[in-house]
């Protein structure tokens, strides 16, 4: 294989290398990738890698190496790794897969030739491709006549979309050659029609496949809450999109560690499984990487409620707040956002923010059916205030409150009324008592004040 000497090699590499190896017994590591020649680490764990492999062959009976009764046909793997499949058909073989000798091996080998559909394309074989009959616009010209039947072609309105689509074949064989000697013009026209999914489509389907969260994510259509009761027993329990989105993920940040973009895929894809600590992590990684960007704001506050949600953490509402307020500071009508911090104003028992927000929602988003949700949340937030009121006896000033501190009357007064005296404090004296945490636009000042 042709390789870089000077750059050592990644995992996922080092994985394809071994299936080269293991094909040609009698090569030797530096015959596999030069670099394995001039770098003992890389050798080493190519070495271990091999190792191990004889070792799980060894110990691996020889029957179950071969097709079973209930083995798919060998080209539903590529169908599957292109996503073309359904997704309840899909889940069944992957789920085979991952027990079967015969078949885990067919649908590797699946993915990674779709992956390497998308690598980059060497100097070779650009200059291969270039040699083919079909990379000419002449033979793709006869190609098209031959396609719509007709004798004589011209650039009219009908065929003139052919012409596009089939220009464009060039381009698609410089994903490799073997591509075009394999598959041909077939692989091109179904992958054309039948684009993958990117991952946040994916992860946004899953969330409305199975909502399991109160708050939202971006792109996810509407869904009424399902309450889970504790882990799921088995990964066919998860949405197909889901473990496709997983997949996708893990093998972009293999060669895209520091792309915020998949780190906050990653984060969404965490927080449906359950793993907010990893979640946060990812997320504020992607923020350091893109401070300013709303929607890595909204998922980090998405995943400090889950965790405050599942482990009892009050101090984390407090920054789903703060992090969801800097969300709208950059973006005012981020309808995600918006809902999102209603949610966990009501959590933080700031029925009045919850309301203005629910509002505020409302007349961003009037007829959706989040919308819906969002009314009735609205109402019963209304209904809250009301019972809490307690008439229309006015609120104690600061100036009252310390006059009464050693009343024994105080506290029952503030506890009957606590939501209202929480919002007039944040909308009044707290900024009156720290004008420059207000001028400065720092929320850190409400964290503090609640905890």
């Amino acid at each position: 294989m042709v390789g870089n000497p000077n750059e050592h090699i990644g995992t996922a590499e080092l994985a394809k290398l071994e299936e080269s190896r293991r094909s040609a017994e009698s090569l030797d590591a530096a015959d596999v990738h030069p670099h394995l020649a001039v770098c003992p680490t890389c050798r080493e764990q190519f070495e271990g890698l091999a190792s191990l492999d004889r070792q799980l062959e060894s110990i691996r009976p020889a029957e179950s190496r071969l097709p079973q009764g209930d083995c798919p046909g060998t080209d539903v793997w590529g169908e599957i790794a292109g996503g073309l499949t359904p997704s309840d058909e899909t889940l069944v073989c992957i789920e085979h897969a991952s027990r079967c000798d015969y078949c885990g091996p067919l649908l590797r080998r699946a993915m990674t030739e779709l992956a390497d559909l998308n690598g980059e394309i060497t100097v070779a074989e650009r200059k291969q491709i270039t040699t083919l009959v079909s990379a000419s616009e002449e033979w793709q010209q006869k190609l098209v006549r031959r396609i719509t039947a007709t004798q004589h072609w011209e650039p009219d309105r009908e065929s003139t979309p052919w012409r596009q689509r089939w220009l464009t074949v060039p381009r698609l064989a410089m994903a490799g050659a073997s591509l075009l000697a394999v598959a041909g013009l077939g692989s091109w026209v179904v992958i054309q029609r039948n684009q993958p999914a990117t991952a946040d489509k994916l992860l946004a389907r899953a969330y409305t496949e199975k909502r399991t969260l109160e708050l939202r994510i971006a792109g996810a259509g509407y869904a009424p809450l399902r309450v889970s009761r504790g882990p799921a027993a088995s990964f066919t329990s998860r949405p197909a999109a889901l473990l496709k989105a997983e997949a996708l993920i893990a093998g972009q940040l293999e060669s895209h560690p520091s792309d915020p973009a998949w780190l906050q895929a990653k984060a969404e894809a965490d927080v449906l499984e359950g793993k907010y600590d990893a979640a946060v992590e990812a997320l504020h990684r992607a923020s350091e990487l893109e401070p300013h960007s709303p929607a890595i704001l909204t998922d980090l506050a998405t995943a400090y409620f889950q965790r405050a949600q599942q482990e009892n953490r009050e101090e984390d509402f407090g920054a789903a707040y703060e992090y969801l307020s800097q969300a709208l500071k950059l973006h005012p009508d981020d309808a995600v956002a918006l809902f999102n911090r209603a949610i966990v104003s009501e959590h933080l028992f700031l029925y009045q923010q919850a309301l203005d927000d629910w509002e505020r929602y409302l007349r961003v988003d009037p007829g959706s059916q989040w919308a819906d949700e969002a009314r009735n949340r609205a109402d019963a937030v209304r209904e809250k205030l009301k019972e809490h009121s307690g008439g229309a006896t006015p609120l104690l000033s600061p100036a009252q409150v310390a006059a009464m501190a050693a009343s024994a009357s105080l506290g029952s007064e503030v506890d009957r009324r606590i939501d209202e005296y929480l919002h007039e404090a944040v909308r009044s004296w707290l900024p009156q008592a720290f004008p420059a945490t207000r001028a400065n636009g720092d929320a850190s000042g409400l964290q503090a004040f609640f905890f």
